[in-house]
């Protein structure tokens, strides 16, 4: 089930970690980590990622991208299940643990629970695989990259003879690899348990290079398959590409010139200069740093005056190839390059496991971030519902504070 792949999204992988600790990992840090998603850790766990792993800095630069406030009172309802709710329930039937509402790019909304503030680094998990569609957005900007239909293994020839072998970055983009991978780290005995443990845990080998040892399931392009190996190589992708780790690549090509107000990072799987960035779910922010890629996202790749993704790329990228929701398993959102977009509407969304979000719709300029630390296990499915619900409301309300 699809609630045991978002889980999935907190496995790091990582490069040149900062204020890191080099040696290997305690029994007590490997029993952390293994026990991290466990009730009522996770909250906690979440927003603590800097303390139990190696890490790899964002920088941010002076350029400060202000955020107007227009504060206003949440007046509107949303409708789930049957049972019409008032707009702030969403707070604790969500295990919410920060929100922030952006309406015409000024925040109208912002709250953070359970002891977090405006300085807490939230992680992203799969979030984390939409930072990775910006980051082919800004390597093909930059002509490091010259189209989404090369070959992977123009910059991963190790991959030859792999699953990964004949697979296009589009293919890893929409999820379509055909590369025999189930993302359930729980079950023992897999593939994806064995990376689990060696990198996210142990950090004896860097989770992308489990890639070298899959093998083929279905044609490239042909099957729509959640799979967080596909962001993970598309990481390494880019780093190749780019000549640098993207912890940097991101730092100076978006949080500097965007203007990003606090650094973010990455976690990584092994000490310093051994590690790698966990492209497919370990990233972390500050919550308003969340909301300003929303607004990338919203305003077709403008920033802080700065016009960083090509507006076409950001059409395209989230423009969904998988249009049945029966096949991605979300119910109402189909999938595009790493962004979830909401069917039948122009909204799309990022989205991490235990309910990690970035709903954008440019149609009423609105950006939703909601940070949230949602039980493992099919309970997940009805908070997500319910998360869609008060999104697709609040982006159809029209705050008086707002209208200027």
């Amino acid at each position: 089930m699809r609630w045991m792949k978002l889980v999935l999204c907190a496995v790091p992988a990582g490069v040149m970690g900062v204020g890191a600790h080099a040696d290997e990992p305690s029994a007590t840090v490997k029993e952390y980590r293994i026990h991290m998603f466990d009730e009522p850790v996770r909250s906690l766990a979440n927003r603590t990622m800097e303390l139990m792993f190696n890490t790899a800095r964002v920088a941010s630069g002076n350029a400060l991208f202000r955020l107007p406030e227009a504060a206003g009172t949440l007046d509107f309802t949303y409708e789930f299940a049957g049972v019409r709710h008032r707009a702030l329930d969403i707070l604790e039937n969500t295990d919410t643990d920060a929100m922030l509402i952006l309406k015409d790019r000024r925040i109208v909304f912002e709250k953070y629970l359970n002891r977090s503030d405006a300085r807490t680094h939230f992680n992203s998990y799969s979030m984390a695989k939409s930072i990775n569609s910006i980051l082919v957005g800004l390597a093909l900007a930059d002509g490091s990259i010259k189209s989404v239909g090369e070959p992977i293994l123009k910059y991963v020839p190790e991959l030859k003879g792999s699953g990964y072998d004949g697979t296009t970055i589009e293919n890893l983009l929409e999820m379509r690899s055909g590369v025999d991978w189930d993302d359930n780290f729980f079950a023992n005995n897999t593939p994806s348990h064995a990376a689990h443990v060696a990198s996210w845990v142990e950090e004896k080998k860097r989770y992308a290079d489990a890639a070298a040892g899959t093998r083929r399931a279905h044609p490239p392009g042909s099957v729509f398959n959640y799979n967080t190996m596909d962001a993970g190589v598309i990481g390494l992708v880019v780093e190749r590409a780019v000549g640098k780790p993207i912890s940097r690549y991101l730092s100076e090509r978006l949080w500097q010139p965007g203007g990003m107000e606090a650094y973010g990072f990455y976690i990584i799987d092994g000490p310093p200069g051994v590690g790698r960035e966990f492209s497919g779910g370990g990233f972390n922010a500050v919550l308003r740093d969340y909301g300003r890629l929303g607004l990338l996202m919203q305003d077709g790749g403008r920033l802080n005056g700065h016009q960083i993704l090509p507006q076409q790329y950001v059409a395209s990228s989230t423009m969904a190839s998988t249009t049945d929701d029966a096949l991605t398993g979300e119910k109402g959102l189909g999938y595009a390059y790493f962004w979830w977009p909401v069917l039948g509407a122009q909204a799309f969304t990022a989205l991490g496991g235990e309910g990690q979000f970035i709903y954008v719709d440019p149609q009423t300029k609105t950006v939703i971030v909601k940070m949230s630390h949602n039980p493992v296990g099919p309970a997940a499915a009805a908070r997500e519902q319910e998360t869609l619900a008060f999104m697709a409301a609040a982006s159809r309300w029209s705050p008086n504070a707002a209208s200027h």
